[in-house]
């Protein structure tokens, strides 16, 4: 049986205490920035920790009490690096001076083997001094600490954050979520259609729904999956409805392999036989390979979000849907009384926007 709960794959990197503020940070893919940045603050919002959230472009700051970093790591769909900031500089300031040589021994022992590498953020910067930068602290921090320079598979990688007014060194570690991403995309799965969802848009929008392990998520448009799989991969229970058959038994194919709980129906999204779930995470059909266009897809959508309040019933249980920009989605929710937590567009190719909209009970 597969380990379903991805958010905990790896251990704890780093903690402190209660009372001791320290300084994170998380950088995200340029693929969907404003998509990220919601995706982040809503995975930092389900520790319930108090924090200082502040961007700079594709670079999250996060002051917290406690270290968000395995949690993004495993949980983003959208984060590639994330990790804690050892020391930050002005940008003439040395960055080498500024680091206690006992600080290095505390994050690299001799055992380990490292690498340096600069990211500029918020601009460009001399090649030639990104790479003075990264030979400079490369020797100094093997000097100090006696470890061995790995470029190719460090097991500590030091991140140096290059901005307009500022320099920041990082203990920088990669994205766990995001290879196994990649494996499960539609043409990947035992079961394919070319209306399945990408994997990383389903789990970002499981992830700005609030979908957590043990929770039940219904997709009432599931068709072969492609969200069911990321809510079951987070350790979701899942309950997907969808008028084809066909679709059902590919659903089920691809759900069976992934060892949690999963229930399927045929049935119409417009008469739901499901009392009550924690989290409805959909993405109605639409588009020229959908059998349910225009004004069709626009009622059942609109029939969906008129009972949401009888299926969704504890505060603070969330719907968020992906939907034709044509067909006016933030309208019709804002018309039904309901208060949209997050609005984002993204354009998939020329002729098609799509509209994410979530939506907190």
């Amino acid at each position: 049986m597969a380990n379903y709960n991805e958010y905990f794959l790896v251990e704890i990197i780093c903690t402190s205490s209660d009372d001791c503020l320290t300084n994170y940070f998380a950088y995200v893919s340029g693929e969907h920035i404003e998509l990220a940045k919601a995706e982040v603050e809503e995975l930092l919002n389900q520790l319930s920790i108090d924090k200082e959230l502040t961007w700079q472009g594709r670079l999250a700051i996060i002051v917290m009490s406690r270290d968000p970093t395995s949690f993004l790591l495993c949980g983003s769909a959208l984060v590639q690096y994330a990790g804690i900031i050892l020391y930050e500089s002005n940008a003439t300031d040395s960055i080498i001076q500024g680091i206690s040589d006992d600080t290095w021994g505390i994050h690299i022992i001799e055992q380990d083997n490292f690498s340096v590498k600069t990211l500029c953020v918020g601009g460009k910067h001399d090649v030639n001094v990104r790479v003075q930068v990264e030979r400079d602290l490369g020797a100094h921090i093997k000097k100090v600490t006696s470890a061995k320079v790995n470029l190719r598979n460090p097991s500590v990688r030091i991140l140096v954050l290059i901005m307009l007014d500022r320099n920041l060194v990082c203990k920088s570690y990669e994205s766990k979520l995001r290879p196994l991403l990649r494996s499960r995309e539609p043409g990947k799965k035992t079961f394919f259609h070319p209306s399945m969802m990408n994997s990383t848009l389903a789990r970002v929008m499981c992830n700005l729904a609030g979908v957590r392990s043990g929770d039940i998520v219904l997709d009432p448009f599931c068709g072969g999956g492609g969200i069911l799989c990321e809510a079951s991969h987070i350790g979701a229970s899942v309950i997907g409805i969808d008028l084809s058959w066909k679709l059902l038994v590919g659903a089920s194919s691809n759900l069976s392999g992934i060892g949690v709980n999963y229930t399927l129906i045929q049935g119409d999204a417009q008469h739901l036989p499901i009392k009550s779930v924690n989290r409805i995470v959909t993405d109605p059909p639409y588009g020229r390979s959908s059998s349910t266009r225009g004004g069709i897809a626009t009622k059942l959508v609109e029939s969906l979000i008129e009972n949401v309040d009888s299926i969704l019933q504890l505060k603070g249980e969330c719907l968020c849907l992906c939907c034709d920009s044509e067909m006016g989605l933030s309208q019709i929710v804002q018309d039904s009384g309901l208060t949209i937590a997050h609005q984002l567009s993204m354009r998939v190719h020329s002729g098609l926007v799509r509209d994410i909209v979530s939506v907190k009970i």
